[in-house]
């Protein structure tokens, strides 16, 4: 139900046992439990205690004993009412009177110096907060619970973080510890010796004649992407016969190389003549290259969004302005003359070194061929959609990293979500980002109406059979704009993403469709049509100079003829 509501109203401690006092509103509690569980939804934990009088309720929580007859574990903990028969989950709330403004001086000073609104809540929560020391004063060993709003979902969370002193370490670790540490360094440095080595005598050795080329990627497995469609085009215009083409890929960017490949990578780096690669790529960056080599960055995403690169200067996992990264890019390509500072910018080279040539893997959405063939695939391939609306939820991925990558699923209603679909002859397919280590599972009874798709690569293709895109902050807009159909912005932790994130323009009156701050509101668009699709048509002339299928043939053109 949209009304049903789950209040915090008041926390208070009786020495480990927390005691959480609040409210329902609108809810049977047949077939709900409360629990404690993290954002990933790995873990629940049950109240020790529950009391119920009408629709007021009393938690207690042994944090000592929690987990099994063991202490709650370090993490961001959700207050939650599950419902096991419809797997419909309501996160708790906090009531405003567990917001008070501080007296302390430090607390004030935090508070002058927030920069969000939930930065601004988490000062005035600030009172909430329980920490235990070991013997009373030890603060190197100590269980902290900080009640507050998470930036990551925009939430409210119970924050455990359980610090505990590294003991120091005997002679015998010590010496251990160096020897690992400086057998690590060695290692280190004799690989980017042996590869610098390799690179620069062949580099030295095999003259330039300008008819070498190499296709290198630390991203893939194998050639597709914007690589496949240029080596088409040469294919095509006949090209590819007067070249030597090599290809070097490695499907992740943390796995190392392959034995023979060490070797290999460096030499066809050092003696190509022209190099396209795809993504970001370290140990390109660690070289010189002859001014005869040409570096061609066919960058994987299609236009300028969340900033990247060098425009993260300053910030947490930002080169800075010394950094050798992207910088030796002798050309990168664009779709519109728009793009052209932004990512001029972000990869630290002139803007007459960037291409607005229309990127290649965008080249079969101005094909009427392409659509109706892969149409046709798509729905031998989801035949749930045959006959339906087909809605793409498609949103990127929260936490720091593919390390932390995960997506809060509770902020999605299932019940409500198959509701509208039952009504209006739709279905939803889930396209979580690859990132994403929680799985989506569905729950049976919505297997009628949604559709798992996360493992289907190639979310292009799913486009073509899409009435209506959900996303956030992902670049897969620039593709669907093409198709010029409605979007929807699920953006329910926008400001806490900016501040942390940042975009190259103001995220409002950037995007081409309508945004929506909670699932409620998700749910009335979809009711009510209403997508400000107006915006689609604009944002598509301006990001896409060419509404062609010739994107890959100026490049070729732009790279062997001029």
């Amino acid at each position: 139900m949209s009304d049903s509501k789950l209040i915090i109203t008041e926390l208070y401690w009786e020495r480990i046992q927390l005691h959480v006092k609040g409210r329902i509103e609108n809810i049977s509690l047949e077939n709900y439990t409360f629990a404690f569980r993290t954002l990933t939804d790995e873990f629940h934990f049950s109240p020790t205690a529950v009391k119920l009088d009408g629709d007021t309720f009393e938690l207690r929580f042994n944090i000592a004993i929690l987990n099994d007859g063991n202490y709650l574990p370090s993490g961001d903990y959700l207050l939650s009412l599950y419902n096991s028969e419809t797997a419909d989950e309501i996160v708790a709330k906090p009531a405003t009177e567990l917001f008070k403004y501080p007296e302390e001086e430090e607390l004030l000073e935090e508070l002058n110096e927030a920069s969000t609104e939930n930065e601004k809540n988490n000062v005035l929560l600030a009172g909430l907060r329980k920490e235990f020391k070991r013997g009373g004063g030890n603060a190197k060993y100590a269980y902290k619970i900080t009640p507050m709003i998470s930036a990551d979902v925009n939430e409210f969370v119970f924050s455990v973080v359980f610090t505990i002193p590294v003991p120091k370490p005997t002679k015998w670790q010590v010496f251990k510890n160096k020897t690992k540490e400086a057998f690590h360094t060695f290692s280190f440095n004799f690989r980017t010796g042996l590869f610098k080595s390799i690179f620069y005598t062949s580099q030295a050795l095999v003259p330039k004649n300008g008819k070498r080329i190499l296709f290198s990627s630390d991203s893939r497995a194998e050639i597709g992407g914007n690589f496949e469609f240029v080596l088409n085009k040469m294919k095509e215009m006949g090209i590819d016969k007067d070249y030597k083409i090599k290809m070097t890929f490695k499907p992740n960017i943390r796995l190392r190389r392959a034995f023979i490949e060490k070797f290999r990578f460096p030499y066809l780096l050092g003696s190509s003549d022209i190099i396209f690669i795809d993504d970001y790529h370290p140990m390109i960056y660690t070289v010189d290259f002859s001014e005869k080599t040409q570096v061609i960055q066919l960058w994987h995403a299609c236009g300028a969004f969340k900033t990247v690169g060098f425009s993260r200067s300053g910030k947490q996992g930002g080169p800075f302005f010394d950094d050798r990264a992207h910088r030796n890019y002798t050309r990168a390509i664009v779709a519109s003359d728009t793009d052209v500072p932004f990512y001029a910018e972000a990869f630290g080279i002139k803007e007459s070194s960037i291409l607005p040539t229309g990127v290649p893997r965008t080249d079969i959405f101005f094909d009427p061929e392409y659509k109706e063939n892969i149409v046709t695939t798509m729905e031998q391939l989801f035949p749930e959609t045959q006959g339906k609306q087909v809605i793409l939820f498609a949103p990127t991925f929260r936490g720091n990293g593919a390390n932390q990558a995960h997506y809060p699923y509770f902020k999605i209603n299932l019940a409500k979500f198959a509701e509208y679909c039952r009504k209006n002859n739709s279905v939803v397919i889930f396209k979580m980002h690859p990132f994403i280590k929680n799985e989506f599972v569905i729950p049976e009874q919505y297997a009628d109406v949604f559709i798992d798709a996360s493992s289907y690569r190639e979310v292009n293709d799913i486009l073509f059979i899409t009435d209506i895109l959900i996303t956030d902050y992902s670049s897969v807009i620039f593709e669907f704009s093409t198709l010029q159909r409605k979007m929807l912005f699920y953006a329910f932790d926008l400001e806490d993403y900016v501040s942390t994130r940042d975009f190259y323009e103001e995220y409002d009156g950037f995007v081409p469709g309508k945004i929506v701050y909670d699932f409620d509101e998700l749910i009335k668009a979809l009711e009510n049509n209403d997508f400000e699709q107006e915006k689609v048509k604009p944002f598509l002339d301006k990001h896409f100079k060419y509404h062609d299928t010739n994107s890959a043939k100026r490049i070729v053109e732009e790279i062997f003829y001029n």
